[in-house]
């Protein structure tokens, strides 16, 4: 049995890090290809102007289309060529992540990812999702290493809209379940597969007990922090508990899911994912509420399906169709949903059992089912008292 675990090169968390960010990436050379959206470009050169100060280096900006196609990263790796830059910065929202990813793999290049939010756990991955044109997902390109630094302000982070924040609380709420299902079902993690897409025939790893522990620890923090580092965030401040909700948005749920493997959640994403313009709602957003449909699928204990939805609602994340903007969701849509999250490409397939379209509809109109009962004040449990153990792993 091979077990691999990955891990960016260097991360580094701190408050207003960003104008420090030269000296963690000196070691790069001296040519930078800083890859942005429109909207950040102006406030960015005033920031980096700070840290990136000597008449020998060189910045070179490039705007980020919106979203992570092959077209879109084979034009900023034909920018990259052009300018023959020594290293890649990806700055921004998971999608520009992403493609920085694959344009520094592609050219093999050192790269630093810097998120100016944590509304996903992509910052720490070797991994880029690609999209077609219109919205839909294509793939997974998987990358041989994971990147060379990553720097996160945590400044930066609590100036964002607090609903980035609360869906990177999603992304990672599921990090933890989906992790046991893989770790239990002795399934291989997203490592091993480096060159192939999501369909690799390539040898992945099995995880290790250290990121399966880190999954652990990034559901007690969330547990313990969550509703404390929201209520910072809204008023633009950067607590303790933000700063720990920050490091498992970003550092705990990446490795946690590389390492370890995801589950049927993230197949629930990329059913919705489908929809196209009806799919309005953020990755993390459709993952916690996948979350909810998956412990569903499973048969999870009451309390843990308790604990989850009242977390869940105490810091604004979608328990229901209704709370993704689908309330209006046709026979026709959620069969399309249901039959995606399971086909047997999709991530669902390490379940412990088949899962089923007609099964994953069920999963999805009870689950939707339960958070409105319980936004109407409702519970799972014939007693008061639920609990949200990280160490919870029995199933009924």
């Amino acid at each position: 049995m091979t077990q691999i675990f990955a891990a960016p090169g260097r991360y580094i968390q701190g408050y207003q890090e960003l104008q420090r960010l030269y000296r963690h990436i000196a070691w790069f050379g001296q040519r930078f290809l800083v890859i942005t959206t429109q909207g950040r470009l102006e406030s960015l050169r005033q920031t980096l102007a700070l840290s990136f100060d000597s008449p020998d280096l060189s910045l070179h900006y490039a705007v980020f289309d919106g979203e992570v196609t092959r077209a879109e990263v084979q034009r900023l790796h034909q920018l990259q060529q052009t300018l023959a830059c020594d290293g890649v910065i990806g700055v921004g929202g998971g999608k520009v992540l992403d493609a920085a990813k694959a344009v520094a793999a592609r050219a093999r290049l050192p790269l630093c990812i810097v998120p100016t939010v944590v509304s996903n756990d992509a910052p720490t991955s070797a991994l880029s999702v690609l999209y077609h044109a219109e919205g839909g997902f294509d793939d997974v390109l998987f990358h041989e290493r994971s990147p060379d630094v990553v720097v996160v302000d945590t400044h930066v982070i609590a100036q964002a809209p607090v609903r980035l924040l609360v869906a990177g609380i999603g992304d990672a709420l599921a990090t933890y379940y989906e992790a046991r299902t893989c770790v239990q079902g002795q399934h291989d993690n997203f490592l091993g597969l480096a060159g192939g897409g999501l369909q690799s025939t390539a040898g992945g790893g099995k995880p290790t007990l250290t990121s399966m522990a880190i999954a652990e620890l990034c559901h007690r923090v969330l547990c313990e922090d969550a509703v404390q580092a929201v209520r910072a965030c809204e008023r633009n401040v950067v607590t303790k508990a933000l700063n720990r909700v920050i490091e498992a948005n970003a550092l705990m749920s990446g490795i946690g899911f590389e390492s370890n493997g995801v589950a049927s959640a993230h197949a629930v994403y990329c059913g919705f994912s489908e929809l196209g313009v009806r799919a309005t709602a953020f990755h993390g957003e459709y993952v916690a509420f996948g979350t909810v449909v998956m412990l569903v699928l499973e048969g999870a204990p009451a309390q843990e399906l308790d604990a989850l939805l009242r977390l869940c609602l105490a810091v604004g994340l979608p328990v229901c169709l209704a709370d993704l903007g689908l309330a209006d969701i046709s026979d026709h849509e959620l069969q399309r949903v249901a039959e995606v999250a399971a086909s047997p490409q999709q991530t669902s397939r390490v379940e412990p059992f088949e899962v089923t379209t007609w099964e994953m509809r069920a999963a999805l109109l009870a689950a939707s089912d339960l958070g409105e009962f319980y936004k109407k004040g409702g519970s799972v449990l014939t007693t008061s008292g639920g609990q949200c153990p990280a160490s919870a792993t029995s199933r009924g």
